[in-house]
């Protein structure tokens, strides 16, 4: 499991549409408003698969797919689009998980991928 605390929401982060979008500290800051910035902890790799959880806080999401450059764009710069919805889709740097509603997210929470 790879644990990773969220420092950072921007205004525009959370809106009518199922997706978050993450990154790492690395962000640019065009990209702020509409992204949430994660920090890891600890030095583990990140291979979430089909199967797997996503956990914000006590809020638990299954994992029902995941994009081809997901793990790698997470694990390399912290970026991964998490996608609230049944239906696994083609993005390659997607996480497609369900239920199909956006977690409760403040500053400090901690993200578990497993």
């Amino acid at each position: 499991m790879t644990v990773t605390e969220i420092t950072q929401i921007g205004k525009n982060a959370i809106n009518d549409e199922n997706i978050l979008v993450l990154f790492g500290e690395t962000i640019t800051p065009d990209l702020l408003d509409v992204s949430i910035v994660q920090k890891k902890l600890g030095d583990e790799m990140i291979q979430l698969e089909k199967g797997g959880e996503l956990i914000f806080g006590d809020q638990s999401y299954q994992v029902n797919g995941v994009g081809p450059l997901a793990n790698e764009n997470l694990n390399e710069i912290g970026h991964a689009t998490i996608f609230f919805q049944e239906e696994v889709g083609v993005i390659p740097n997607g996480i497609y998980v369900t239920p199909e509603k956006l977690p409760d997210l403040e500053v400090g929470m901690k993200i578990s991928y497993q």
